[in-house]
């Protein structure tokens, strides 16, 4: 009996140790996945270390990550592991049981449950264990994290490693949350409320950059800055609210005229100014022309009826290297 005891007492001292140190290993894997994502400046940053962390993590899974669209009806694809591009673009909030049931949710075909709608059609003949969790950033659903455990031999995967993914699905939306957080705080520091356009300090600054690369050898940019014409008159004659109206109008129209990556820029004002990379003074005249021609043909309603035509006057200046500062060129 004592040597029986004994025995009982040394198994159940292994068994606390590999406890604990499957604790301390989660714990370090937990640190370590942290460690990356804290280092993560931007989001398309943050999803490759996911996939990168959950494919060495689970080895025998795939599977993606969701996050809500801006309009919260759908959930956009952000990342995967474990396949070949064969992750869903969207999917709808109601497609996930997670999701509609506000907790993680296990898959497995030995016990009563259903298949979520968001599974590709060519699994439902091979379905096995799979757990999808919401992925919950300071009390708000930001997206969803499916793994699916159906490429592999071992039972109860799900079950036995259902807590641990969880808790990486926390520090990944903690992560998701900071980032996401610190992204809006950068857009607003350098866009217009009003507009949405860039402000003047960013303008600035991009100029200085292009500068720089034009000094270098680089093509350099052109440089239209332009005003509403007698916009005091919108104003005084309609009210600010009009007044607001046309200088929205005026920064949609520029973003859908000008290439996709030029700079527009409200400077204050009814004072605007685009930076068009790699381009020379005859191609910025030929941006200039086609969006003072834009501008001509909109028309800005009001609750009260249509504005009088919305017309610009522009400058345009090319920079090809040199030692003319962005300050002055912005005076030439």
């Amino acid at each position: 009996m004592a040597k029986q005891a004994a025995e009982d007492a040394e198994a159940q001292a292994r068994e606390i140790l590999l406890e604990e140190r499957a604790r301390q290993a989660e714990a370090h894997t937990l640190s370590n996945l942290d460690e990356w994502l804290q280092s993560c400046k931007s989001l398309d940053e943050l999803f490759q270390i996911v996939a990168k962390f959950m494919g060495y993590l689970l080895p025998d899974s795939f599977g993606e990550l969701y996050l809500y669209s801006n309009s919260r009806d759908v959930l956009d694809g952000a990342c995967e592991w474990g396949q070949d591009g064969m992750m869903n673009d969207h999917i709808t909030p109601d497609s996930c049981w997670s999701l509609r049931r506000g907790r993680a949710y296990e898959h497995s075909p030995n016990t009563l449950c259903f298949p979520c709608d968001h599974l590709r059609p060519e699994l439902s003949g091979q379905l096995g264990e799979y757990i999808c969790i919401p992925v919950i950033a300071h009390g708000d659903t930001v997206g969803l994290l499916h793994i699916n455990f159906a490429a592999t031999d071992k039972s109860s995967v799900a079950k036995a490693l259902g807590q641990f993914v969880t808790r990486c699905a926390e520090h990944i939306s903690l992560a998701i949350a900071k980032v996401k957080l610190r992204d809006e705080l950068h857009d607003q520091s350098i866009r217009d409320p009003l507009t949405g356009l860039y402000n003047r300090r960013y303008f600035m600054d991009a100029m200085r950059r292009e500068t720089v690369s034009s000094d270098r050898g680089e093509k350099g940019f052109g440089l239209i800055s332009f005003d509403a014409d007698k916009f005091k008159t919108f104003n005084d004659n309609h009210g600010h609210e009009a007044g607001d109206l046309v200088l929205r109008a005026l920064a949609e129209r520029m973003v859908a005229v000008m290439p996709d990556d030029a700079i527009c820029a409200r400077i204050g004002g009814e004072e605007f100014a685009i930076l068009v990379p790699k381009t020379d003074l005859d191609e910025a005249l030929a941006c200039a022309e086609s969006l003072r021609r834009d501008v001509e043909a909109i028309e800005v309603r009001t609750a009260f009826g249509p504005l009088p035509r919305v017309t610009i006057s522009s400058g345009v200046v090319a920079h090809d290297g040199g030692a003319t500062p962005p300050s002055v060129l912005m005076k030439q």
